[in-house]
């Protein structure tokens, strides 16, 4: 619960003035206060990192598909050694497909036209040359009669052209009918037809008989073929019909020989190599880009509403979409990049080593998981893993086993650095990854159903095992401090790094105010034990620890524990060594931002303060204070704060306080101790220090618990040794608890 009276008003307000005192940087820091503001909006625009992952991963698949590389062969070169398919190929059969489509056009019949108006046109031409001769129209009506009858058959000039043709194609003109004709027999000779027209032109009684002999010949004169041979029609018909037959497609499996080493290229050799090469770079037709397109935008889809979904209890990183989409860029970048450079060199290199698809298992896929399980954690690993899986699957041809293989050795990586607490972590991971990565290599050559040689499988083990003890490490050692500036991430690796005692800050500490950096050690060992208790981060705890008072070192004299029998607050005025006490935070939130300490750590340094009261000064000022001049205002003798917000740092506030107190305490028994931690701990959440963090009571006892245990560990009795009491003075009375525990320790600033 918060209060909202006066007092807690005019409270945030300095409080909002000191904080803001706090943000007052060098030109430097200000610069990359900016810039990491700016990057923080590119990053939040989910809709633009969709994209760019659509985008990239469509201009990859396209542009450079990974496939076979077969190099170059002339005529008659020997090959020095076996020119073998690295993937499943479809290659044109072009002989095959040929002799097929020139079957299928020779088995069509010759087109024959019949031309059925012939007939009409012929007798329209006799009527006209009997008209000149003066005939009778009955004798023109019988003539056309008879050319009419004959004309009705099929009559071709000379039958024995179609005796050479087991079938012809008759096409009637006009009309377009058609049929096929084997049996002859009703297709008349010209010479046969125009002798069943003199017969006719005889037997007509419509001719006088000394007449019918010169009739009949003129009548014969006029019989004409209506059947002949279409050569256009035969030529396109056979052209349809052969290019209807569909192209023949023969599978090479990989592995096959397509030439081999020292055999003299033939021209049939060299069209296979080329098929070959010609298959492995197949562009895509609008079919497959609006499939591909559809496929990455799916992909796409699914991830953001996975991190959106996933946002609602997952705080750690802020941009968790950017940070997916990005890694998923930046490995499927340096997949392809690695292939490129491999397709370049491939064609130079010996059996086994010029398998480009080999060479697939050097790259370190197992990088991006454990990036994202280190920044993140290893759920989100895990469904990254899924998504990377698939998309190296489509750079590698959509093959499924290799998308197997992506998807275990993410898996390995995941499991392998989920559990790390030590610098040698990401060499033990790298060699995990590298490990899993060989025996998935073997185990899926062995599933192939083109079996792989022995050599290319020893070959892939190798490079799967490279790829991961080698590339791993590097690659997250390389990347993995560039994305936990740009995500504002403090993995424990980092961590590890800060704990350093000869870092800078720490290094000038322990000089120039040696007792707050003993006093940080110890608040350091109470908060990391403090917080295993209730499951907060304990390395951040305890490196947090060495850190949350170097502003000490600006004026180290003035705090208790660096004094050595001068106190300079005796010279001071009680607002006046408030203001100096409460510098510290000030300062020490300066040094953190000026060296680069992560921004979780800067903010433990105000915040494990809080807002808290400074008893010893305020209590001085009240018995110094004039009565007619009013009240002394308790504001002015808070920390600046603000209060602890998360778990950890309302940890350090009980350490840190409890540390102090138990100082004062000068027997140091377990009942004794108990009863400071009790007497702090209320003092703190009477003063509403906590409203801002999540700490329920049930965390607040387990922390009250590892504090005592911790501190009795410290402080437990040694025994008296015979000789060697080094003047031990007499036991005081105990020390008073409460509010006023740090007294002592407050009258040097705390």
């Amino acid at each position: 619960m918060k209060d909202d009276g006066p007092a807690d008003r005019h409270r945030s307000a300095r409080t909002s003035r000191l904080s803001g005192l706090t943000r007052k940087l060098s030109l430097p820091s200000r610069m990359r206060a900016a810039l990491t503001h700016g990057f923080d909006r590119i990053l939040g625009a989910d809709l633009v990192w969709s994209a760019a992952l659509v985008g990239v991963m469509f201009i990859l698949l396209e542009s450079a598909r990974w496939g076979a590389s077969y190099g170059r062969f002339q005529p008659g070169e020997r090959p020095a050694v076996d020119v073998v398919a690295t993937r499943d190929l479809e290659i044109l059969d072009e002989e095959l497909t040929g002799s097929r489509r020139r079957s299928a056009g020779e088995s069509v019949p010759d087109v024959w036209a019949l031309d059925t108006e012939r007939g009409s046109r012929l007798r329209a031409e006799m009527a006209r040359e009997i008209a000149a001769l003066g005939l009778s129209r009955e004798v023109e009506s019988a003539l056309g009669s008879c050319l009419e009858q004959v004309e009705r058959r099929a009559i071709v000039a000379s039958k024995a052209l179609l005796d050479q043709q087991p079938a012809i194609l008759v096409v009637r003109i006009p009309g377009g009918g058609e049929e096929t004709v084997t049996n002859y027999a009703s297709i008349l000779d010209l010479d046969e037809a125009r002798g069943q027209a003199r017969s006719c032109a005889r037997t007509s009684s419509a001719n006088a008989a000394e007449e019918r002999d010169s009739l009949s010949d003129l009548l014969a004169t006029f019989v004409d073929a209506n059947l002949s041979y279409a050569p256009e029609a035969t030529s396109t018909r056979r052209e349809q019909v052969a290019a209807a037959v569909p192209e023949v497609r023969i599978l090479v499996p990989q592995g096959t020989v397509l030439a081999r080493a020292g055999e003299k290229l033939t021209k049939e050799s060299l069209s296979l190599l080329e098929a070959a090469r010609e298959a492995s770079e197949r562009r895509s037709g609008a079919g497959e880009i609006l499939g591909l397109l559809t496929v990455l935008s799916m992909l796409a889809f699914f991830l953001h509403r996975y991190c959106r979904h996933h946002q609602r209890r997952f705080r750690k990183i802020e941009n968790l979409h950017a940070l997916l989409a990005l890694v998923l860029v930046l490995m499927m970048l340096l997949a392809q990049g690695m292939l490129w450079v491999v397709r370049g060199l491939a064609d130079d290199l010996w059996e086994p080593f010029h398998h480009v698809g080999s060479y697939t298992h050097l790259i370190p896929l197992g990088g991006g998981a454990i990036l994202v399980a280190l920044l993140a954690n290893g759920r989100i690993a895990m469904v990254y893993a899924g998504f990377a899986s698939v998309l190296f699957s489509a750079l590698c041809g959509w093959d499924a086993l290799r998308m197997v293989w992506a998807f275990l050795v993410q898996l390995a990586g995941v499991h392998a650095i989920t559990s790390y607490r030590e610098r040698a972590a990401l060499l033990k991971a790298g060699l995990v990854v590298g490990g899993a990565g060989a025996a998935a290599a073997v185990a899926i050559g062995a599933l192939r159903e083109a079996a792989e040689p022995t050599s290319r499988i020893v070959l892939e083990a190798g490079l799967a095992f490279l790829g991961g003890a080698l590339g791993v490490g590097l690659l997250v050692s390389f990347v993995l401090p560039l994305f936990e500036g740009l995500f504002h991430v403090l993995t424990d690796i980092r961590l590890l790094e800060l704990s350093n005692v000869n870092h800078p800050l720490l290094s000038e500490l322990a000089v120039r105010a040696p007792g707050s950096y003993n006093h940080s050690l110890v608040v350091g060992t109470l908060a990391q034990e403090a917080a295993k208790t209730i499951g907060a981060n304990s390395l951040f705890c305890r490196v947090a620890a060495f850190y949350h008072d170097i502003g000490k070192v600006q004026k180290p004299e003035y705090y208790v524990e660096n004094q050595h029998g001068v106190n300079p607050h005796d010279r001071l005025s009680p607002s006046m060594s408030a203001l100096v006490i409460a510098a510290h935070v000030k300062d020490g939130v300066r040094m953190a931002r000026e060296a680069g300490l992560p921004e979780q750590i800067v903010d433990i340094i105000p915040q494990h303060h809080g807002t808290r009261l400074m008893t010893f000064f305020h209590d001085k000022a009240r018995r110094q204070a004039d009565p007619s001049l009013g009240p002394i205002n308790e504001d002015d003798f808070r920390y600046p704060g603000p209060k602890p917000r998360t778990a950890e740092a309302a940890i350090f506030m009980l350490s840190d306080a409890v540390e102090a107190a138990a100082r004062s305490v000068d027997e140091p028994t377990p009942n004794r101790l108990r009863e400071v931690i009790r007497r702090v701990t209320n003092a703190i959440v009477l003063d509403r220090q906590l409203d801002d963090c999540d700490l329920t009571f049930a965390d607040l006892e387990r922390i009250q618990e590892s504090l005592l245990r911790t501190l009795v560990g410290m402080h437990h009795h040694r025994p008296d040794y015979p000789g060697f009491a080094f003047g031990r003075r007499p036991r005081e009375a105990p020390t008073k608890t409460g509010n006023t525990l740090q007294d002592r320790r407050m009258a040097g600033g705390s």
